[in-house]
Parts: structure tokens; C-alpha cells; sequence
């Protein structure tokens, strides 16, 4: 199936307080969409006239949409997923999302492997002290990855062919680390790498050596690594913010790009508002 892939970022609230944290938006006038079960309607019904619209620019041939659902942390509003679910089931929408995995419960797990093709989960590292140095900690709790491992274990347990994926930021405090052994022992369908991208400031920023030592001590895995520099991560991704606008990330500058709010001009003046490669985007997903 040949898959469109919208990535919205339903809400900026985090439980954990990462210092790279690409999930901040200039905000809007608006509260965040997914607290109005109307306003996601009609987003939705938006995203499906995009599949038309990208097909007809580019001479495309996606069939159907995945929806990945981001944070902010994407399971904090358990009743506003649950609407998401339904509205984009109407529609015919495959889902899929990415977790910090904190929010995990029994309930949680069966909607994820019910209803979801795809989860992945960050992990930038198993060390405390790195998590904490990082920001991926509750009241100056680190992470809990073996909390994880055995909730990953549940999903699959109902789920067996759910796509189990992983998402790592590589930036100064973990590039000389290894996840080998987590990696082993998930064994994830994909590992998603990213080198740090600037948004807020430079702070935890490496440069192309540090980010290269980290792929290359991870090799063992390469057959299922997607790495990712700050070039290959800029107008290739069609992101949508918590208020329900485009945005892309900004050649060479910290901060986004914006558009105007898809549900105040409709989705076709938004989406010619904002940079999109096509080729770069049908890289990342072939």
C-alpha cells in the first residue's frame, strides 16, 4: 500500500522535559484542535482532500493515508486519541504514532495494538544520568525503559505483527553511547536516527563526526536504521502543529515555518504555504 504520511503533532504537552524538544510552536490565537471534537472532524476530513490534492501536483500515486499521531507526549489526552481513532477510521485512515512510552497502561496497550499499524517509541538512552542530563525524566525520575520493554512485549503479545519502531536523537550527551543491547532485545522493525536539530538553540548540537561515530557503532543494525542529518529532515516531512497548521523546518535557522490555519483557509492555500520536496519525502518513505 502506497501511504501518504501526515505527521500531526496533536499537542505540545510533555510529561518529560527534553532540552531539544522539537515539539514547540509559536503559539496561535487558538487552543490546541484535539480539544474539540468538531474542529478534529473537520481536520481529518481535511487531511483526506490532501491525498487528492498531492496525488494531482506531483503525479503521485498514494492510496491511502497514515496518520502518525506526535506529541508532545501523544498519549497524555486519553479521550481526545480515542476521537482521533474513530474520526480517522471513518475515513479509512491507517494510524500510527510515537510515545515517549511513560503513559503506557492495560488500556493503552490494547488500543495501540488494536487500532495502530505502527508504534515507536523514543529512546535516546538506557543511562539514567543521560536521560536526566537530556530531559527524558518526571520530577528528576529517569525514564523507565525496562517499564518498555515489558509494555512492548504486551503490544506484541496482542498484536504479533504490529511494527514495532524506535526514534533516537543523537546530541552531545549520547553520541558516544550504546543502545546495542536494547536494540536486541526490541527488535524493532525500524530504528529511526536523527542528528539533533537545532529548534530552540544550539545547546545539545554535534557536528557530523560525533553523529557518524554514533551510526557507525551502531552497524550491526544497519539493515534497519534510518539516519537522518539536519538537511535530509528539512521540507521533507508534511507536518501539521497542535492548532492545525503546516510548518517545516527552516534551512540553516533554528524555528519553523508556518502556514494559516488549514480549517480558516482550507487545506489547499495552506499547504501552498509552506516548502514541500516531494522527492525528498518519497525517499524517506519508499
Amino acid at each position: 500500500m502506497n501511504e501518504l504520511v501526515i505527521n500531526w503533532h496533536i499537542t505540545e504537552a510533555c510529561n518529560f522535559k527534553c532540552q531539544y524538544c522539537f515539539a514547540k510552536w509559536q503559539k496561535p490565537c487558538k487552543k490546541e484542535l484535539l480539544r474539540s471534537d468538531n474542529d478534529v472532524s473537520q481536520l481529518i476530513e481535511q487531511f483526506q482532500t490532501l491525498l487528492t490534492l498531492i496525488n494531482h501536483k506531483y503525479q503521485s500515486h498514494f492510496e491511502q493515508i497514515r496518520l502518525n499521531l506526535v506529541g508532545g507526549e501523544t498519549f497524555l489526552y486519553r479521550s481526545a486519541i480515542k476521537n482521533i481513532i474513530m474520526q480517522a477510521k471513518k475515513h479509512n485512515m491507517i494510524l500510527s504514532a510515537i510515545t515517549n512510552g511513560s503513559k503506557l497502561t492495560p488500556e493503552l496497550n490494547q488500543i495501540i495494538a488494536n487500532q495502530f499499524k505502527m508504534i515507536g517509541f523514543s529512546i535516546d538512552s538506557i543511562k539514567d544520568n543521560t536521560n536526566l542530563l537530556i530531559g527524558r525524566q518526571t520530577n528528576n525520575k529517569a525514564m523507565d525503559y525496562q517499564l518498555l520493554l515489558r509494555n512492548i512485549e504486551i503490544i506484541r503479545s496482542i498484536n504479533p505483527t504490529i511494527q514495532i519502531k524506535i526514534n533516537t536523537v543523537v546530541n552531545k550527551h549520547n553520541y558516544s553511547e550504546s543502545l546495542s543491547e536494547f536494540i536486541s532485545q526490541v527488535k524493532p522493525t525500524k530504528w529511526k536516527i536523527f542528528k539533533v536539530l537545532p529548534i530552540i538553540n544550539d545547546a545539545l548540537s554535534i557536528n557530523d563526526q560525533q553523529f557518524h561515530y554514533f551510526l557507525e557503532n551502531h552497524r550491526e543494525f544497519e539493515n534497519i536504521i534510518s539516519a537522518e542529518n539536519n538537511e535530509e529532515m528539512t521540507h521533507s516531512y508534511l507536518m501539521v502543529d497542535p492548532s492545525g497548521r503546516f510548518f517545516q523546518n527552516i534551512e540553516q535557522q533554528t524555528g519553523y515555518q508556518y502556514s494559516e490555519p488549514i480549517l480558516s483557509v482550507s487545506i489547499e492555500k495552506a499547504f501552498q504555504q509552506i516548502p514541500f520536496e516531494i522527492v525528498k519525502f518519497l525517499h524517506r518513505y519508499h
